[in-house]
């Protein structure tokens, strides 16, 4: 008995240390999910919006698919960037909204949303090419074309950029961190 006491102490500091606690730089996964879910709406809201009488599809991998008889947009939940953005210590999302016209690609728009008041808002959409590959410590992380397009040379892997931004007053701004 003496011997299993000592082994249940350090089981327990173990479990303790490991949980998620949603405090300095974790999110629970119960707030995680919250902010998925409020973010996917926000952003379907904001699709739906772009579209006449929108149909909204889901496929078998979460993609969902709001369309109508000329454009269609998708939004990958599972995609959604989760950290903190501005200057408050609450979580934000940013979400990548992708347009269509048949198979044609027309737009890439990334959604910024704020957490005001424990509720997420819309604060600015911004249209570019660009892949957020990640958020840390405040600073967006991008992949960006160096070409347009329209060159065949968009999709080269050799032809990204690494960017990091950082959201400054509603903008993002450039920075060298």
């Amino acid at each position: 008995m003496k011997s299993i006491f000592p082994l249940i102490i350090i089981l327990i500091a173990l479990f303790s240390c490991s949980r998620n606690s949603g405090t300095e730089g974790t999110i629970s996964k119960r707030k995680e999910e919250r902010i998925r879910n409020e973010a996917t709406a926000i952003a379907e809201k904001y699709a739906d919006g772009q579209l006449k009488e929108a149909q909204r599809t889901t496929t078998d991998n979460g993609l969902i698919v709001l369309s109508d008889d000329h454009k269609k947009y998708t939004i990958q939940p599972a995609s959604i960037i989760i950290g903190l953005i501005n200057e408050d210590n609450n979580y934000d999302a940013i979400v990548t909204v992708s347009s269509f016209a048949g198979q044609d690609l027309l737009l890439i728009e990334h959604l910024f949303m704020i957490d005001t008041d424990n509720r997420l808002m819309l604060l600015r959409v911004i249209e570019s090419d660009m892949r957020i590959l990640g958020l840390k410590d405040r600073i967006i992380t991008a992949e960006l074309p160096t070409h347009p397009r329209t060159s065949p040379l968009y999709n080269c892997a050799s032809c990204q950029e690494i960017v990091k931004y950082r959201f400054e007053k509603g903008d993002l701004v450039r920075t060298d961190q």
